[in-house]
């Protein structure tokens, strides 16, 4: 079975080193190979031919300056696409109002919970 390269181009052009020989070299994304085990795509080191993970970070200009200045910057700009996503949105935090399980430790509503959600533990 055969796995079809994505049919989609940034037209970014990427700079990677190689961590097993040490090898800098460029690639465009067209150049990339996708598995099921690497979801955004892999090159291989043209020098030991090792399979390297593809990551947005990256990508540079023509001039060679990069074009994101973190990781949380390219993630951001991956999942621009994506309406309402963040891609590591922090989940909820608790009210500080809320009371916690003396058992479990889940918080619960004291005006209104009368029994635990996570264990069922009676609640005062």
């Amino acid at each position: 079975m055969a796995f079809k390269r994505a049919l989609w181009s940034s037209g970014y052009t990427y700079q990677i080193s190689c961590p097993y020989c040490g090898t800098s070299f460029q690639y465009t994304d067209r150049q990339l190979d996708f598995r099921p085990w690497y979801p955004n795509g892999f090159i291989y080191c043209q020098r030991c031919r090792k399979p390297l993970r593809h990551h947005e970070i990256h990508a540079i200009h023509p001039d060679g300056t990069p074009v994101y200045s973190s990781i949380a910057e390219a993630e951001q700009a991956v999942y621009a696409g994506f309406a309402g996503t963040q891609p590591y949105a922090q989940p909820a935090q608790p009210q500080a109002s809320a009371s916690y399980c003396t058992k479990c430790g889940r918080p619960y509503n004291a005006g209104t919970d009368h029994f635990c959600s996570g264990c069922g533990n009676k609640l005062d």
